[in-house]
């Protein structure tokens, strides 16, 4: 395979190339380097000469070129920028607009820049103090584009990436909205370039990549994977807004046909959401695409495989899905997959930190095998990326590979601890090494996420997953698909957790709430040997979600204990 060298940072001999390709409602605007960056440039003169513009800038809009290449402007000029969430249609209001204004009192930002005027109003919303943090910035189309010289931002941004201090923000966690920030320095980021970007050149057999994304900027996958990492090394971005991809999520193929896309990241649910609904989408030509990266935690093998499956006739090729695991915390990536290499880990539903995976039955699995009685299907995130170190840990101490504990990370893109914190409440050890609050196990070399700590519950000794108990219930006839919570609630009379599930109900099933109840209790107790101990079918849009469409457990835990709770004995 050839080996594609790290490209030089922002380089001008790429200028040529189209830089970016933004869709809107199947229209597409074409970029080059140079037009980009004179819109870049463009910004650089606005904030040196909006005095309203402080230190620390938030960016909030739909995704579009100006508000992409203001974020690099904020940057160039030594600001500290970072994204902002616009209220998703789906959304609940209630929930976006409290949330939000929680996020903003801690973060404090200096100034609120909009490029939307009706988002003014939602500023006002969140809190009308913060009206006079917010400043309307212009369009940059009518940017004068030099036709040869390299672009002032350019130089600019190239110096901001020797700085050993954070150049922008982005936050840990998309179920939480702003929950705990995370500051990334320009050496940080081009270290994680120098780790990460190679590989994926190489995976994708090319050394200009054509990437497409509808991934939300406010998101780590989408802030680096798709913007920040291409843009470093000229390479072409395809995107379009992730409120478009929401309402219409064939426009993502469209625009990979259209522009020969050949890398392309997802999260889990949106392979699934794109096999839900292979049968109503038309033939797309997808065979560009080397490199399919699902990006989750836990990455499900059976997702991957269907996927490949049921997109075989549009071109997708059998092992281009490859797990990767990533976080803000390491800038991004800190695994993957390679293409072709694709194996899943047939895991215990209820196993306990310190088994030894071989002891539990566990197996590997390489075949396409999607049958596992008892068993998830855990797809392998690959391998570690050079500069990091990364072990499995319990009771503060290093497990042997092959035994199940706490993921740790060391390395030199690792964070130094997230903003207004502590590095000890950030939980990075004496010995430097962050521990995660992921759960899996390092087997042959490869990385293995089954969950997170704060996912587990423990019914009577019997630790479950709550992303398993809602992987199962996803499959009862009644239960609308990616609409269904699990959680678990301490009991006084037993000393344990009780294991409680929220599901919205499909009226379109033809099954009654009551005989969905009751098959969920059923399908919990027959494959976890488990019974709930409380099961609530509840009406459409009930459960609350975040920013990035997952749904949040702690919210919606707080939502059951209001709505039922209070109001009845269960």
């Amino acid at each position: 395979m050839d080996v594609y060298p790290t490209a030089p940072l922002l380089d001008p001999a790429r200028l040529d190339l189209v830089a970016l390709r933004v869709w809107t409602k199947s229209t597409r605007t074409d970029l080059d380097g140079r037009q980009f960056w004179a819109r870049v440039t463009h910004y650089v003169d606005f904030i040196e000469g909006e005095p309203r513009i402080g230190q620390f800038a938030l960016v909030l809009s739909h995704t579009g070129a100006d508000m992409m290449a203001f974020f690099l402007a904020l940057i160039a000029c030594g600001r500290l920028a970072a994204f902002f969430p616009p209220n998703s249609p789906l959304q609940d209001e209630t929930y976006y607009f409290s949330q939000q204004k929680q996020s903003l009192g801690k973060i404090n930002p200096s100034s609120i820049c909009i490029f939307e005027s009706h988002l003014a109003e939602t500023i006002r919303r969140i809190d009308p103090a913060l009206g006079d943090r917010m400043v309307a910035v212009p369009g940059a189309a009518d940017a004068q584009v030099p036709t040869q010289g390299e672009p002032r931002a350019m130089a600019m941004l190239r110096a901001r990436l020797a700085c050993d201090q954070p150049i922008f923000i982005q936050h840990s966690s998309g179920t939480t909205g702003i929950k705990k920030a995370v500051g990334i320095s320009g050496q940080s980021l081009t270290r994680q370039y120098a780790a990460y970007w190679p590989l994926i050149r190489q995976q994708a057999g090319t050394d200009h990549l054509r990437l497409a994304s509808w991934l939300p900027l406010y998101h780590d996958m989408g802030l680096i994977a798709t913007f920040l990492l291409p843009m470093l090394g000229g390479d072409t971005i395809s995107i379009i807004d992730p409120f478009e991809w929401i309402n219409t999520p064939g426009a993502l193929l469209d625009m990979i046909e259209t522009d020969g896309a050949d890398v392309c990241w997802l999260p889990n649910f949106a392979f699934r959401h794109f096999s839900r609904l292979r049968k109503a989408l038309p033939h797309r030509n997808l065979a560009d695409v080397r490199l399919w990266i699902n990006c989750s935690e836990p990455c499900r093998y059976a997702d991957a495989v269907r996927f490949e499956q049921d997109f075989a006739a549009f071109g997708v090729r059998p092992g281009s899905v490859v797990g990767c695991y990533a976080m803000a915390e390491t800038v991004f990536a800190v695994s993957q997959l390679v293409p072709g290499e694709q194996r899943a880990l047939a895991v215990p539903h209820a196993i306990t930190v310190g088994t030894d995976m071989a002891a539990s039955g566990a197996r590997i699995v390489s075949d396409g095998t999607l049958v596992a009685g008892g068993f998830k299907l855990v797809l392998s995130s690959g391998r570690t990326l050079p500069g990091l170190d990364v072990r499995v840990r319990a009771d503060g101490r290093d497990l042997p590979d092959g035994t199940y504990g706490e993921i740790t990370i060391r390395g030199n893109f690792l964070f130094d601890g997230y903003r207004g914190m502590s590095r000890v409440d950030s939980a990075i050890g004496t010995d430097g090494a962050f521990a995660t609050g992921d759960l899996g196990a390092i087997i042959e070399g490869h990385l293995y996420i089954f969950g997170r700590l704060k996912e587990i519950i423990i019914v009577n000794g019997k630790n479950l997953f709550a992303g398993d108990v809602e992987d199962i219930l996803n499959s009862v006839h009644g239960v609308k698909k990616g609409r269904v919570v699990a959680f678990g609630l301490d009991s006084d009379q037993t000393g344990s957790e009780e294991l409680i599930v929220v599901a919205e109900h499909d009226p379109s099933a033809g099954v009654a709430p009551a005989d969905t109840r009751a098959d969920v209790s059923r399908a919990v107790a027959e494959t976890l040997n488990v019974k709930p101990r409380d099961v609530r079918i509840v009406d459409e849009r009930w459960l609350v979600k975040s920013t990035s469409g997952k749904i949040t457990r702690e919210d919606n835990r707080q939502k059951y204990l209001t709505d039922f709770r209070k109001s009845s004995s269960t």
